[in-house]
């Protein structure tokens, strides 16, 4: 049997334990073992952690977000060979699946090939934040993802980013630009040129009262707009309030917030967006999800390719499983800290 090294977890809420001992996942039936080059951290990381939530079975090692190298391919895979550069999501609280270790699963249809222009760095970090954008924008809204860039004119409609600054947000903000989208985002004013520079129109603070942000919102947008995301979490009175403010059919909003309980919208679509159904099995919505998901893939590489969606800035951290525990301590202390990162 073949061991490896990563970060087990015994429980909910127990800390991140080295362990040398943890037995190296065979790939299934259009699975993919990848041997692990840089991880990601997210903030998902630390939620499935302190409470268990997502998690299937215990001890478990957690991470969802990779980039690495393919040594084993299950029956039925075609698109990876063993030596390619791969990159994604991994399937969250499943044994096997966790990036805080050596080696780890993915599914085939769920997994990115890595562009010769896309660092392994950079690429750890694109996984959870591009493709719950994706969620959000291309499956729920209903976007459409072209072949490439739509170039801007100013009499496009609006849409609204609301928390613009965070990793899924900026991504957010990439795609509807790409779709040929004025974006409209929340963030603190120390983030406004972030925004901007990976693709904002305009920019208004979610640090306004709740009327002087609908000010913002109708003084820039003059109401052109059908379609809000909220991927901060933090937004959602903003996004109704916006969205009941205009009189236009076929209003709709996408939220990461599925847990806040909210009152019934008969005139606008909500959906609430839950990352941890990527690869999950499940329900005919469940299933219809990851098989979308899957067929934007191919896209979103060829933008990736072209330069026409760019990764995200990161920080390292620091080097091996040290190096994760000591990016999960760091970044838990910048988010109690700061709200900032909306």
């Amino acid at each position: 049997m073949a061991t490896m090294k990563g970060l087990l977890v015994a429980k909910p809420g127990a800390p991140y334990k080295l362990s040398e001992g943890i037995e190296q996942p065979k790939p299934g039936k259009k699975q993919i073992l990848v041997k692990s080059l840089v991880t990601g951290i997210n903030h998902v990381d630390s939620i499935m952690q302190g409470t268990g939530l997502l998690v299937t079975a215990w001890p478990i090692v957690l991470g969802c977000d990779a980039s690495g190298v393919v040594v084993k391919v299950g029956e039925g895979v075609e698109k990876f060979k063993a030596g390619d550069g791969v990159f994604g999501c991994a399937q969250l609280g499943v044994p096997g699946h966790g990036t805080f270790q050596e080696f780890f699963l993915m599914d085939e249809g769920l997994a990115f090939k890595r562009p010769t222009n896309v660092s392994a760095e950079e690429a750890a970090t694109i996984g959870a934040g591009l493709m719950t954008a994706s969620l959000g924008l291309l499956n729920s809204l209903q976007l459409q993802l072209p072949e490439q860039a739509v170039k801007f004119t100013a009499s496009k409609e609006w849409l609204l980013v609301l928390g613009g600054a965070g990793s899924v947000g900026q991504y957010a903000i990439q795609i509807a630009k790409i779709c040929g989208y004025n974006v409209l985002t929340s963030c603190s004013p120390a983030n406004n040129e972030l925004v901007k520079a990976v693709g904002a129109n305009a920019t208004f603070s979610y640090k306004l009262s709740l009327e002087n942000q609908l000010k913002e919102i109708k003084s820039i947008t003059k109401n052109n707009y059908r379609l809000v995301i909220d991927t901060s979490a933090a937004a959602m009175e903003t996004a109704l309030k916006a969205l009941d403010a205009i009189d236009v059919p076929e209003k709709a909003f996408a939220t990461v917030d599925n847990w806040t309980p909210m009152e019934p919208q008969p005139l606008i679509k909500v959906h609430r967006l839950e990352l941890g159904i990527i690869g999950r099995d499940g329900n005919d919505e469940i299933t219809a999800t990851n098989k979308a998901l899957k067929s934007y893939i191919p896209k979103l590489e060829k933008l990736l390719e072209k330069g026409e969606l760019k990764p995200n800035e990161y920080e390292t951290a620091g080097t091996g499983l040290d190096g994760v525990v000591k990016g999960i301590g760091a970044m838990n202390e910048d988010w109690m800290a700061t709200s900032d990162l909306r």
